[in-house]
């Protein structure tokens, strides 16, 4: 059963799904199961494995989903048998551990900066990295061990994007740019983090004919352009790591927090 369950965990994480293994960790008195007792609790509720049913597994399953629904990561907790309505009245020591795949790092244009922030995201962040571009030749070049971008020509067709995605877009010209923005925003659910390269001017621009385009209005200011956080340099280089930074900061749920540091810094 447990080789089953963790083959089962493996391909899970292939396909980009989030889920939480509870382990019965501890057991004193009588309980349900034993100490090792295992399940799977995905995001609608359902599981799979058992740690014995009733009203210990029922508590499992709503604290799986609110550390799932919260963004937490591990969770350990002691339950009293009796106090949930179990006539065993042992006690149960439960491990929660939340099981997501890597965050995908979707970057579309092998440019200076495209591919500058590619390799430094690749070597620096827990991202799994993913670079595109339309230019051919541009896709022959190993810009880092095992960093190839993947060419998409005209970038008339783009990837089918997995749920935790975060995409910056810094091709080659405003127009592509548009392009590929234009059909992630029209995806079934956008990224939670879009960015794309650029001035203020542009930006503006660029949401303008969106929402002439009947985008609606909460998705188009979704994006973040000029994307990156304002620390200085133009460079092709220093402009990847303010990207990074904004990223990193949006991933951590301390984007505000810098954002008012960098205010107060003048």
């Amino acid at each position: 059963m447990e080789a089953e369950l963790f083959s089962r965990i493996a391909e899970l994480l292939e396909k980009g799904e989030p889920c939480v293994l509870v382990t019965q960790v501890a057991v004193e008195g009588p309980a349900p199961r034993e100490a090792g007792a295992r399940m799977l609790v995905f995001p609608d509720g359902h599981i799979e494995g058992t740690i014995g049913g009733g009203a210990l597994e029922h508590r499992a399953i709503q604290e799986a989903g609110r550390l799932l629904s919260q963004g937490g990561r591990t969770h350990l907790a002691t339950y009293e048998l009796v106090d949930l309505g179990m006539l065993c009245g042992g006690r149960a020591t439960l491990f929660y551990e939340v099981l997501a795949p890597k965050v995908t790092l979707a970057v579309f244009g092998a440019g200076h900066v495209g591919s500058t922030l590619a390799r430094l995201a690749r070597e620096a962040t827990p991202f799994k990295v993913e670079l595109y571009d339309d230019r051919e030749e541009r896709c022959r070049e190993e810009l880092a061990p095992g960093l190839v971008a993947r060419h998409l020509p005209g970038f008339e067709t783009l990837p089918e994007l997995p749920a935790r995605c975060y995409v910056v877009v810094c091709t080659d010209s405003h127009a592509t740019d548009f392009k590929v923005v234009e059909r992630i925003l029209r995806g079934d659910s956008p990224p939670p983090f879009l960015g794309m390269l650029g001035s203020r001017v542009k930006a503006q621009e660029v949401k303008r004919r969106l929402t002439a385009l009947g985008i609606p209005e909460e998705r188009v200011e979704r994006l973040r352009s000029p994307v990156g956080l304002p620390i200085g340099g133009k460079s092709p280089g220093e402009i990847a790591i303010s990207i990074l930074s904004e990223l990193l900061a949006f991933h951590h749920g301390r984007l505000n927090e810098v954002k008012e540091r960098l205010g107060e810094g003048g």
